[in-house]
Order: C-alpha cells, then structure tokens, then sequence
C-alpha cells in the first residue's frame, strides 16, 4: 500500500481522486514482475488491465494506423517509440474505449507494475471523473 499510493496520487488519472477512491484503487491493485524483453501489452490485444509501472523501464511501441497486429513485418511498420519510467501508467486506452491494445510495451529491464483489473478500473477511475 505505501508503495502504491505515492504512484497513484502522481498519475495523471488518479491524482484527483479522493482519498477513499485511493485506498480502493490500492487495495485491488495487484503486483506483477517482468523480465527483461517481456511483452507486457502486446499490439492488438484486447485491453484487461491498467497498468503502473513501479520499477523499472518500458518501451512503448506504436504503429502505423490500421496496421494489420498479425503482419509478419510488424516492426516495419513502427511510427513511434518512446521510453517510460517509474511511476507511468499505460493501458488505460483500450480500457476506456473498449478497443483493442493500440500500441506494444516491452520491458527494457526487469519491471515491476501494479494491475489494476480493467472492469474495476473502469467502475472506480469513470464513475469518480464523472
């Protein structure tokens, strides 16, 4: 919980919510490690998660629109990388849209993220930015 709170009170979805809303978020967010080159999103997939880096880097791939996810040169199609660290949080996207993963995260290193289950992470982070 203490490793928790500071990352979701710095993440730009969660930093207005109340304290309650925090402690519920925190509470059902799970800790998951990754090793170096693990895929934690994965182009095309359908979104299950919310996702905050607590250790670690990522590197966020994104791709050319309509870029077919099976495409056997996939990484021909790169448009976009950027690197994130400590204390982001991604995957939010397929969540509120109810789409597919629009871009790869890949682990530059070995990562730690909280997941947040996206059924809850819609009902908790939507309803309170109503």
């Amino acid at each position: 919980m203490n490793e928790i709170m500071p990352l979701l009170k710095n993440s730009f979805l969660t930093k207005n919510l109340d304290d309650n809303m925090f402690q519920k978020i925190a509470g059902a967010m799970q800790p998951v490690k990754y090793s170096k080159g693990d895929l934690i999103i994965k182009y095309g997939d359908e979104g299950k998660y919310f996702y905050i880096l607590s250790k670690g880097s990522v590197k966020v791939f994104v791709y050319e629109p309509k870029t077919d996810p099976k495409d056997p040169n996939l990484d021909s199609k790169i448009v976009f990388t950027k690197t994130m660290e400590q204390g982001a949080g991604f995957g939010e996207l397929a969540l509120i849209y109810n789409d597919k993963r629009s871009a790869s995260i890949q682990a530059l290193e070995d990562c730690e993220t909280y997941t947040l289950d996206g059924v809850l992470f819609k009902s908790i982070i939507i309803k309170s930015s109503m």
